[in-house]
């Protein structure tokens, strides 16, 4: 009798142990990281002069009761590779977190600064990125600019200190939408031979007969990921606790018509979904953007896709799914990308070290490439991913190679393959072996088959 009772008691225990260690739980905060007006914008070299809508950081805390992982996010143009380390000392050092499970992603808003830069030797003799002190000398050392750049560090931690604190368990579901209306690939194919006369200079968004449906030259459409994913975290109670969403498209809308600080569409259409979840956090994640901007641009364009998206997000959450707990795991490595000659003499060095990284969580898995990858690349890693739920981002710890395409890019040239594009024509490859490769091993890990 003592045995048995003995074995209850123990199975009990096992349960609770078992139920306690199971379950994922999550929290969500966020901060404002808005510089001051004085600070100067990188397109005019002059002071931003007023704040449209205010940046954020946003943090996301997963823990499984074993592991944990931040992701952390910026309404900014990038992440410098110092400021990834800057962020993960400070946060580790605060959270007693490795690394490897820290994230740090940017939305690519050209309406606001570019990440500061802490430290040198991450790029050979570039420090500052030229393509951030094309109008303007580096800003370290300007009083309004060091202020924020010390202050931003201070926010970003204090967002993944509150992130922590309100964890609790939370279910996770997934939704997709499309949503071709809103997006637009810059580099259509134009015609290798056959048109009887020249080709017709290219109709920008700049003017009067501008129309994102029509190709001109008999050119044809660039790929696009016409995706809105909605990664929802919700509470035993039902309430939304935080939300991902993911889309691949340039944070470009507002820049051009006015030299303000704005978080551009990202930072509006993150409001109507906080507004139409009635709560809780709605981090937006930008994909492999490279390529693809706003179909249309000005406040109205920013307007009508925020209300649209929310919209989009409604829809994906009623036909979401619930994904199967499971525990937390990361992975990281670093691939040497080699430069082009004018990226070389620029740096001093033929390679640049960059920094693939992996956050996994059951099935859904986070990959975050650095610089600015276009289409192909997120497609070619979802395609290979051995987990059914793969978002890849873009603008993600470190600035890596800027624009990087798959092999044959630099062939067909344009803005993305030419100047804006540091590295060779392998580099988009290696970049996608090597978070494949990472996929494979965390999902080796996992112990599940393919």
């Amino acid at each position: 009798m003592k045995i048995r009772l003995l074995f209850v008691v123990l199975t009990c225990l096992t349960a609770r142990v078992d139920a306690a260690t199971s379950g994922l739980k999550a929290g969500a905060a966020r901060e404002d990281i808005s510089p001051g007006t004085d600070v100067l914008n990188w397109v005019t070299g002059k002071p931003y002069g007023e704040v449209r809508d205010p940046l954020f950081v946003h943090a996301l805390a997963l823990d499984d009761g074993r592991s944990q992982a931040v992701l952390i996010r910026w309404d900014l143009v990038d992440v410098s590779e110092s400021a990834r380390d800057e962020v993960r000392k400070a946060i580790g050092a605060s959270l007693n977190l490795s690394a490897d499970r820290i994230m740090v992603h940017a939305s690519h808003t050209h309406s606001a600064p570019w990440a500061p830069v802490y430290s040198g030797g991450h790029r050979g003799r570039e420090r500052d990125s030229w393509w951030a002190i094309r109008f303007m000398p580096a800003q370290n050392d300007f009083p309004p600019f060091k202020r924020w750049m010390e202050r931003l560090i201070v926010a970003t931690t204090r967002a993944a200190e509150r992130a922590v604190a309100a964890a609790r368990p939370v279910e996770v579901s997934i939704g997709r939408i499309g949503v071709p209306e809103y997006l637009y690939n810059r580099r259509p194919r134009a015609p290798a031979w056959g048109l009887a006369e020249p080709v017709p200079k290219a109709v920008g968004y700049s003017q009067a007969n501008w129309h994102p449906e029509v190709l001109h030259g008999g050119a044809t459409f660039g790929p696009m990921d016409r995706t809105f994913s909605l990664v929802s975290f919700t509470g035993p109670d039902q309430q939304h606790v935080a939300s991902l969403f993911h889309v691949a498209c340039h944070s470009v809308s507002i820049y051009p018509s006015t030299p303000a600080i704005s978080a551009d569409w990202p930072g509006a259409a993150m409001q109507a979904l906080m507004k139409e979840f009635g709560g809780g956090e709605a981090l937006f994640l930008q994909g492999t953007a490279g390529d693809i901007t706003p179909w249309r641009r000005g406040a109205a364009a920013v307007d009508e896709m925020a209300a649209g998206l929310a919209q989009k997000a409604k829809i994906a959450k009623k036909y979401a799914v619930k994904l199967a707990a499971a525990p937390i795991d990361a992975a990281r490595g670093n691939v040497d990308l080699p430069l082009m000659p004018a990226a070389r003499e620029r740096t001093g060095t033929t390679h640049v070290s960059t920094e693939i990284q992996v956050i996994v969580c059951g099935p859904l898995a986070l990959v975050a490439l650095p610089g600015e990858p276009l289409t192909d690349l997120g497609t070619q890693i979802r395609e290979r991913s051995p987990y059914p739920q793969t978002l890849v981002l873009g603008y993600s710890n470190g600035m890596g190679v800027h624009y990087v395409g798959m092999p044959g890019e630099k062939a067909r040239g344009g803005y993305e393959a030419g100047v804006a594009g540091a590295g060779t024509d392998e580099c988009g490859a290696l970049m996608v072996d090597t978070a494949v490769r990472l996929l494979n091993e965390t999902f080796a890990r996992s112990g599940k088959k393919k």
